[in-house]
């Protein structure tokens, strides 16, 4: 296996071996901001919408252990009422003997009455798997916003990457396209004075053709990345920008099992996975709390005063504690519990799955980094000795010693050997960052920052 710095060094020379051949100049369309990446991570915090609903998510879970903490909280009420009643009798009365008169009688009452009940449990066995439901919740949307903010700021490598990959390859395909202009006019010369026949010219024709057809097809994808970049970075559409090039990654490979236990340790979706199973524990403590007595204080009072032809006022309060025990609930609860011993035996398994899942996408990102630190070694060698035999073929053609097939089979190795070095060169900045990504440590600078804010 190559030494670490050896690798370094063959990854620096190939770099600044492509960097020589195709120096990237910004279009006039291009013009415009420069954004680095350092500077795109900033962005890209401060603008995504993904990152500000995970606060979001963070603020609303940080309120459920004061949910929690409501069901012993005291609740007092108030209650008023006013009636209002008329009653009218009339009746025959007697007088001097024989006389007898009609006579009515009307009688008018008020009542109002106005109270308040204050009750305050005392006892309820809910409430402590409930607060402790609520602090798990509230450490899971802590978590998931880091782990929100840490693939977000991957994600910006990535596009930003993709877009100096790009640029590359669009340099490239132009330069393609010059070559075989240039072999374009050799054979047309060399046919104009009868040394070649018509279908070396044909042959070097079909070759620009396809090298223009190329370099428009990557220029379209070269915008495509740039406005994928720029809508991460929630720049305006059709935004002027340039991209820098960032300093090269430290290339040290770690041992696998080292990596391997960082991720365990620090990767945020398997500590949420880890906190589901003491969730679901919690939200059993609920149902077993609901078997337990509740004892609830109550103190009740009330003013009414009832006016009219027989005017009263009254005051009236009591205070009482009661117990309750629910002995039988047509066995839901039964139900709950057992569908809650169920679901932690789910959630562990689903926890072991996420544990199998990080150590494959750590052995992954292990082994594309050892894979391109030989690749690029290979490449570098390749793009060198494809360099040397098109230039000798070249002179061969020119001096008739050579055939226009072999020339431009040479000019296409040419180009996919720089094609190759550029995409796996800048693949290999990204597979860096990404056993980082893996491990759960990417940017954690940033990303301990973006706690306090």
């Amino acid at each position: 296996m190559t030494s670490p710095k050896l690798t370094a060094i063959l990854g620096l020379a190939a770099w600044l071996f492509v960097a020589a051949l195709y120096p990237r100049t910004a279009p006039a369309a291009e013009a415009g901001r420069l954004i680095t990446l350092e500077q795109a991570y900033d962005l890209a915090l401060a603008t995504d919408q993904s990152i500000r609903i995970a606060f979001y998510e963070v603020r609303k879970a940080d309120l459920l252990p004061w949910s929690a903490l409501t069901r012993i909280g005291p609740r007092l009420t108030g209650r008023a009422n006013y009636g209002r009643s008329e009653r009218s009798t009339t009746g025959t009365v007697q007088q001097f003997g024989t006389t007898s008169v009609d006579r009515t009688s009307r009688s008018r009452t008020g009542a109002g009455a106005i109270g308040i009940a204050l009750a305050q449990p005392l006892i309820d066995f809910t409430v402590f798997p409930a607060h402790r439901f609520g602090k798990l919740s509230a450490a899971a949307a802590h978590l998931q916003r880091q782990f929100t903010i840490r693939e977000t700021l991957f994600g910006v490598a990535t596009a930003y990457y993709d877009v100096l990959k790009q640029e590359r390859l669009v340099a490239v395909n132009r330069e393609s396209l010059r070559l075989a202009g240039q072999q374009l006019e050799f054979a047309q010369k060399r046919a104009n004075v009868g040394e070649v026949t018509r279908a070396d010219v044909l042959r070097a024709q079909v070759a620009v053709e396809t090298a223009r057809r190329t370099l428009v097809e990557s220029e379209n994808v070269l915008e495509f990345n740039r406005n994928t970049l720029g809508n991460i970075l929630n720049l305006a559409p059709n935004a002027p920008f340039r991209v820098a090039e960032p300093p090269d990654y430290p290339t040290t490979l770690p041992p696998f099992d080292d990596l391997l236990a960082r991720a365990y340790a620090h990767r945020e979706d398997l500590r949420v996975k880890e906190i589901a199973i003491e969730q679901d524990i919690a939200l059993r403590g609920q149902v077993i709390g609901e078997y337990a007595p509740r004892v609830t204080a109550q103190f009740d009072s009330e003013r009414s005063h009832t006016s009219g032809t027989s005017a009263q006022s009254n005051y009236d309060w009591q205070a009482t504690v009661a117990v309750s025990v629910p002995f039988f609930t047509g066995g839901q609860r039964e139900i709950d519990l057992r569908t809650a011993n169920e679901q932690i035996a789910q959630t562990k398994l689903a926890r072991e799955q996420a544990a199998k899942s990080v150590e494959s996408e750590v052995k992954q990102a292990w082994l594309a980094v050892r894979s391109l630190q030989q690749t690029l070694k290979a490449l570098h060698a390749q793009v060198v000795a494809a360099e040397q035999g098109y230039h000798d073929l070249e002179i061969q053609y020119r001096e008739g010693t050579a055939t226009s097939v072999d020339v431009l089979s040479a000019l296409n190795d040419l180009n996919t050997a720089r094609k190759d070095l550029a995409v796996e060169t800048y693949g290999y900045q990204i597979a860096l960052r990404n056993l980082e990504q893996v491990a759960g440590v990417f940017q954690q600078a940033r990303v301990q920052r973006s706690k306090t804010k």
